[in-house]
Protein backbone atom coordinates (compact mmCIF):
# COMPACT_ATOMS: atom_id res chain seq x y z
CA UNK A 1 0.00 0.00 0.00
CA UNK A 2 1.40 3.39 -0.98
CA UNK A 3 1.72 5.99 1.77
CA UNK A 4 1.90 9.74 1.23
CA UNK A 5 2.65 12.67 3.53
CA UNK A 6 -1.02 13.67 3.33
CA UNK A 7 -2.08 10.22 4.59
CA UNK A 8 0.20 10.65 7.62
CA UNK A 9 -1.14 14.15 8.35
CA UNK A 10 -4.77 13.00 8.11
CA UNK A 11 -4.31 9.76 10.09
CA UNK A 12 -6.61 9.60 13.13
CA UNK A 13 -5.98 7.48 16.23
CA UNK A 14 -8.56 6.40 18.79
CA UNK A 15 -8.05 7.34 22.41
CA UNK A 16 -7.11 4.43 24.66
CA UNK A 17 -6.60 3.99 28.37
CA UNK A 18 -3.15 5.22 29.28
CA UNK A 19 -2.35 5.86 25.61
CA UNK A 20 0.54 7.87 24.27
CA UNK A 21 0.79 11.61 24.54
CA UNK A 22 -1.17 12.95 21.58
CA UNK A 23 1.15 15.94 21.11
CA UNK A 24 4.20 13.66 20.92
CA UNK A 25 2.42 11.36 18.45
CA UNK A 26 1.36 14.33 16.30
CA UNK A 27 4.88 15.76 16.37
CA UNK A 28 6.37 12.42 15.35
CA UNK A 29 3.83 12.03 12.55
CA UNK A 30 4.62 15.54 11.29
CA UNK A 31 8.35 14.79 11.18
CA UNK A 32 7.66 11.45 9.50
CA UNK A 33 5.48 13.17 6.91
CA UNK A 34 8.25 15.69 6.19
CA UNK A 35 10.79 12.91 5.64
CA UNK A 36 8.39 10.98 3.42
CA UNK A 37 7.56 14.09 1.41
CA UNK A 38 11.27 14.82 0.87
CA UNK A 39 11.93 11.23 -0.22
CA UNK A 40 9.01 11.38 -2.65
CA UNK A 41 10.32 14.62 -4.15
CA UNK A 42 13.75 13.06 -4.57
CA UNK A 43 12.19 10.01 -6.25
CA UNK A 44 10.28 12.29 -8.61
CA UNK A 45 13.49 14.14 -9.50
CA UNK A 46 15.26 10.85 -10.14
CA UNK A 47 12.39 9.62 -12.30
CA UNK A 48 12.48 12.86 -14.28
CA UNK A 49 16.23 12.47 -14.83
CA UNK A 50 15.76 8.87 -15.98
CA UNK A 51 13.12 10.01 -18.45
CA UNK A 52 15.54 12.60 -19.82
CA UNK A 53 18.22 9.96 -20.25
CA UNK A 54 15.78 7.68 -22.04
CA UNK A 55 14.86 10.52 -24.37
CA UNK A 56 18.55 11.17 -25.05
CA UNK A 57 19.07 7.51 -25.94
CA UNK A 58 16.03 7.61 -28.23
CA UNK A 59 17.43 10.73 -29.91
CA UNK A 60 20.75 8.96 -30.49
CA UNK A 61 18.95 6.06 -32.10
CA UNK A 62 17.07 8.45 -34.38
CA UNK A 63 20.37 10.05 -35.39
CA UNK A 64 21.80 6.64 -36.19
CA UNK A 65 18.83 5.82 -38.39
CA UNK A 66 19.24 9.15 -40.14
CA UNK A 67 22.90 8.41 -40.79
CA UNK A 68 22.01 5.06 -42.27
CA UNK A 69 19.56 6.75 -44.60
CA UNK A 70 22.27 9.26 -45.55
CA UNK A 71 24.62 6.41 -46.40
CA UNK A 72 22.02 4.80 -48.59
CA UNK A 73 21.39 8.11 -50.33
CA UNK A 74 25.11 8.66 -50.86
CA UNK A 75 25.53 5.22 -52.32
CA UNK A 76 22.62 5.80 -54.63
CA UNK A 77 24.11 9.13 -55.72
CA UNK A 78 27.45 7.44 -56.38
CA UNK A 79 25.83 4.76 -58.46
CA UNK A 80 23.91 7.36 -60.45
CA UNK A 81 27.09 9.32 -61.02
CA UNK A 82 28.85 6.19 -62.22
CA UNK A 83 25.96 5.36 -64.53
CA UNK A 84 26.05 8.83 -66.01
CA UNK A 85 29.83 8.68 -66.40
CA UNK A 86 29.59 5.42 -68.31
CA UNK A 87 27.00 6.96 -70.56
CA UNK A 88 29.41 9.72 -71.47
CA UNK A 89 32.53 9.48 -73.41
CA UNK A 90 35.45 7.34 -72.32
CA UNK A 91 37.48 10.44 -71.59
CA UNK A 92 35.07 11.38 -68.85
CA UNK A 93 35.10 7.93 -67.24
CA UNK A 94 38.24 8.49 -65.18
CA UNK A 95 37.07 11.86 -63.91
CA UNK A 96 33.70 10.42 -62.99
CA UNK A 97 35.31 7.55 -61.10
CA UNK A 98 37.53 9.91 -59.12
CA UNK A 99 34.57 12.11 -58.33
CA UNK A 100 32.59 9.11 -57.13
CA UNK A 101 35.50 7.90 -55.04
CA UNK A 102 35.83 11.26 -53.34
CA UNK A 103 32.12 11.29 -52.66
CA UNK A 104 32.28 7.79 -51.17
CA UNK A 105 35.26 8.66 -49.03
CA UNK A 106 33.60 11.76 -47.68
CA UNK A 107 30.40 9.88 -47.00
CA UNK A 108 32.28 7.14 -45.18
CA UNK A 109 34.18 9.71 -43.14
CA UNK A 110 30.95 11.43 -42.19
CA UNK A 111 29.35 8.12 -41.31
CA UNK A 112 32.36 6.99 -39.29
CA UNK A 113 32.50 10.31 -37.49
CA UNK A 114 28.79 10.23 -36.78
CA UNK A 115 28.92 6.63 -35.57
CA UNK A 116 31.86 7.43 -33.29
CA UNK A 117 30.01 10.44 -31.93
CA UNK A 118 26.88 8.37 -31.34
CA UNK A 119 28.91 5.68 -29.57
CA UNK A 120 30.60 8.31 -27.42
CA UNK A 121 27.28 9.85 -26.44
CA UNK A 122 25.82 6.42 -25.70
CA UNK A 123 28.82 5.53 -23.52
CA UNK A 124 28.59 8.86 -21.70
CA UNK A 125 24.89 8.34 -21.10
CA UNK A 126 25.50 4.78 -19.90
CA UNK A 127 28.24 5.90 -17.52
CA UNK A 128 26.07 8.69 -16.19
CA UNK A 129 23.19 6.27 -15.75
CA UNK A 130 25.44 3.80 -13.90
CA UNK A 131 26.75 6.56 -11.63
CA UNK A 132 23.23 7.74 -10.87
CA UNK A 133 22.15 4.16 -10.20
CA UNK A 134 24.99 3.70 -7.72
CA UNK A 135 23.96 6.91 -5.99
CA UNK A 136 20.36 5.69 -5.85
CA UNK A 137 21.46 2.31 -4.46
CA UNK A 138 23.49 4.10 -1.78
CA UNK A 139 20.50 6.29 -0.90
CA UNK A 140 18.24 3.24 -0.71
CA UNK A 141 20.69 1.42 1.58
CA UNK A 142 20.85 4.46 3.84
CA UNK A 143 17.07 4.65 3.95
CA UNK A 144 16.85 0.95 4.80
CA UNK A 145 19.42 1.37 7.56
CA UNK A 146 17.48 4.34 8.91
CA UNK A 147 14.25 2.32 8.78
CA UNK A 148 15.87 -0.58 10.66
CA UNK A 149 17.29 1.75 13.31
CA UNK A 150 13.94 3.52 13.68
CA UNK A 151 12.09 0.22 14.09
CA UNK A 152 14.60 -0.94 16.70
CA UNK A 153 14.28 2.29 18.66
CA UNK A 154 10.50 2.14 18.51
CA UNK A 155 10.54 -1.54 19.58
CA UNK A 156 12.80 -0.70 22.55
CA UNK A 157 10.62 2.25 23.52
CA UNK A 158 7.44 0.14 23.38
CA UNK A 159 9.06 -2.64 25.43
CA UNK A 160 10.08 -0.12 28.08
CA UNK A 161 6.56 1.31 28.19
CA UNK A 162 4.98 -2.16 28.47
CA UNK A 163 7.42 -3.15 31.24
CA UNK A 164 6.58 0.08 33.04
CA UNK A 165 2.85 -0.69 32.81
CA UNK A 166 3.42 -4.26 34.01
CA UNK A 167 5.51 -3.02 36.94
CA UNK A 168 2.86 -0.48 37.90
CA UNK A 169 0.15 -3.16 37.81
CA UNK A 170 2.25 -5.64 39.82
CA UNK A 171 3.05 -3.04 42.49
CA UNK A 172 -0.64 -2.68 43.40
CA UNK A 173 -1.12 -4.42 46.80
CA UNK A 174 -3.14 -7.64 46.57
CA UNK A 175 -5.17 -6.62 49.61
CA UNK A 176 -6.25 -3.45 47.85
CA UNK A 177 -7.38 -5.32 44.74
CA UNK A 178 -9.29 -7.88 46.85
CA UNK A 179 -10.91 -5.07 48.81
CA UNK A 180 -11.98 -3.39 45.57
CA UNK A 181 -13.49 -6.65 44.28
CA UNK A 182 -15.27 -7.30 47.63
CA UNK A 183 -16.61 -3.76 47.65
CA UNK A 184 -17.81 -4.04 44.07
CA UNK A 185 -19.38 -7.45 44.83
CA UNK A 186 -21.16 -6.09 47.91
CA UNK A 187 -22.56 -3.19 45.98
CA UNK A 188 -23.77 -5.53 43.23
CA UNK A 189 -25.43 -7.86 45.78
CA UNK A 190 -27.16 -4.96 47.48
CA UNK A 191 -28.25 -3.66 44.09
CA UNK A 192 -29.73 -7.08 43.28
CA UNK A 193 -31.68 -7.16 46.57
CA UNK A 194 -33.00 -3.61 46.37
CA UNK A 195 -33.79 -3.77 42.64
CA UNK A 196 -32.19 -2.14 39.63
CA UNK A 197 -31.70 1.58 39.82
CA UNK A 198 -30.95 4.02 37.03
CA UNK A 199 -27.27 4.66 36.50
CA UNK A 200 -27.75 8.33 37.47
CA UNK A 201 -29.06 7.25 40.96
CA UNK A 202 -26.33 4.75 41.75
CA UNK A 203 -24.18 5.47 44.78
CA UNK A 204 -20.76 6.98 44.13
CA UNK A 205 -18.08 5.56 46.40
CA UNK A 206 -14.92 7.51 47.21
CA UNK A 207 -11.98 5.49 45.88
CA UNK A 208 -8.33 6.42 45.98
CA UNK A 209 -6.79 6.56 42.45
CA UNK A 210 -4.99 3.38 41.38
CA UNK A 211 -1.86 5.30 40.35
CA UNK A 212 -1.60 6.91 43.83
CA UNK A 213 -2.05 3.56 45.60
CA UNK A 214 0.58 1.95 43.33
CA UNK A 215 3.12 4.72 44.03
CA UNK A 216 2.55 4.77 47.81
CA UNK A 217 2.44 0.97 48.01
CA UNK A 218 -0.49 0.93 50.49
CA UNK A 219 -4.32 1.25 50.48
CA UNK A 220 -5.94 4.59 51.48
CA UNK A 221 -5.94 5.27 55.20
CA UNK A 222 -9.12 4.86 57.18
CA UNK A 223 -11.24 7.96 56.89
CA UNK A 224 -9.22 9.26 53.93
CA UNK A 225 -11.39 10.31 51.01
CA UNK A 226 -10.34 9.87 47.39
CA UNK A 227 -12.05 11.05 44.21
CA UNK A 228 -15.58 9.74 43.63
CA UNK A 229 -15.93 6.75 41.31
CA UNK A 230 -19.19 5.60 39.80
CA UNK A 231 -19.91 1.93 40.43
CA UNK A 232 -19.94 -0.18 37.22
CA UNK A 233 -23.18 -1.68 35.93
CA UNK A 234 -24.21 -5.10 37.23
CA UNK A 235 -23.30 -6.94 34.04
CA UNK A 236 -19.68 -5.71 34.15
CA UNK A 237 -17.15 -7.78 36.09
CA UNK A 238 -13.57 -6.92 37.02
CA UNK A 239 -10.95 -8.58 34.86
CA UNK A 240 -7.89 -10.21 36.41
CA UNK A 241 -4.70 -8.13 36.37
CA UNK A 242 -3.02 -10.60 34.00
CA UNK A 243 -5.77 -10.09 31.40
CA UNK A 244 -5.49 -6.31 31.84
CA UNK A 245 -1.75 -6.52 31.21
CA UNK A 246 -2.32 -8.61 28.10
CA UNK A 247 -4.87 -6.04 26.90
CA UNK A 248 -2.41 -3.19 27.39
CA UNK A 249 0.34 -5.18 25.65
CA UNK A 250 -2.02 -5.78 22.72
CA UNK A 251 -2.62 -2.01 22.35
CA UNK A 252 1.06 -1.14 21.93
CA UNK A 253 2.71 -4.32 20.61
CA UNK A 254 2.22 -6.66 17.71
CA UNK A 255 4.37 -9.72 17.23
CA UNK A 256 6.19 -9.82 13.91
CA UNK A 257 4.46 -12.27 11.63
Amino acid sequence: MELSARDIHEKQFHDAWRGYNQEEVDDFLDRTAEVLDRVQRENQAIQSRMNQLEQAVATSREAEEMLKKTLVTAQQAAEEAIAKAKAKAEQLVGEAEQRAKRANDEARERITSAENEARRKALDAEREHATRKRELDTSIERLRAFETELKQRLRTFLEQQVRGLDTLTEREPPATRQADFRTAGGVQRRSGQQGSKPESERQETPVQPLSQRAVEGRPPAEGQQGPLRREPPEEQTAEPASQQRRGVRGLFWREDG
